[in-house]
Formats: C-alpha cells, sequence, structure tokens
C-alpha cells in the first residue's frame, strides 16, 4: 500500500486540504501498518488503501462532536457523522476482505 494514496483517499472522504490531511499522517501509517500486518495475499492496494482511509476518517469522527448545533437561526439536530464513518468503514474493510485475514470466523476439527 501507498501511504500517500491513503492519504489522498482521506482528503477526498473528509474534503480536506493536503495541508490539512498532512496532520493526520501518523494516524494513516498506523491504519496502512494495521491493515497489512492482516494481509493474506498480494494485491487489492486500491481497496486496502481505500480501507485505510476509512479507518482513519472513523478514528477522527470519533473525537469530533456528533449532534446538535446552531448556525444564527438555522439549527441542525442529530448528526451521524461518526454512524456513516463507521459505515464507510466497515463497506470499505468488507469489500479488501479478501485480501485480509478474517479474525471473526475460525474453522477447527474437534478430536
Amino acid at each position: 500500500m501507498n501511504t500517500q494514496n491513503v492519504l489522498e483517499k482521506l482528503r477526498l472522504l473528509r474534503d480536506m486540504t493536503d495541508e490539512d490531511a498532512q496532520t493526520y499522517l501518523p494516524l494513516v501509517q498506523d491504519a496502512v501498518q494495521r491493515l497489512e500486518g492482516k494481509r493474506i495475499r498480494a494485491g487489492g492496494d486500491s481497496l486496502l488503501e481505500t480501507a485505510a482511509a476509512a479507518l482513519v476518517n472513523w478514528q477522527i469522527s470519533l473525537t469530533e462532536p456528533d449532534g446538535d448545533f446552531t448556525a444564527g437561526e438555522v439549527r441542525f439536530t442529530g448528526g451521524n457523522t461518526n454512524r456513516n464513518a463507521k459505515r464507510i468503514w466497515l463497506d470499505a474493510r468488507n469489500a479488501a476482505a479478501p485480501y485480509l485475514h478474517d479474525e471473526a470466523f475460525a474453522f477447527r476439527s474437534i478430536p
């Protein structure tokens, strides 16, 4: 996986500048390392990069308020930023699943 590709995808997900995206480089590097550690076969770099960007996007969303805000006379109630970021992460992870070790299921014989 290419870290710069992950940063670019994160920039698109969060609608941020290149400079702002660089702030999250340590999180991107961790996400790349995390997914590379679960990789079971070659290929799927683009899918894995998207999953890494989605994971960082979700992590960032967990640090942001998710709820009501008021701007002048306009009031917004019930944001879903965290939930939507998690859905994006889960969708991206599922797309990259053929290239990752599945930790959720183990098939073993009983002696």
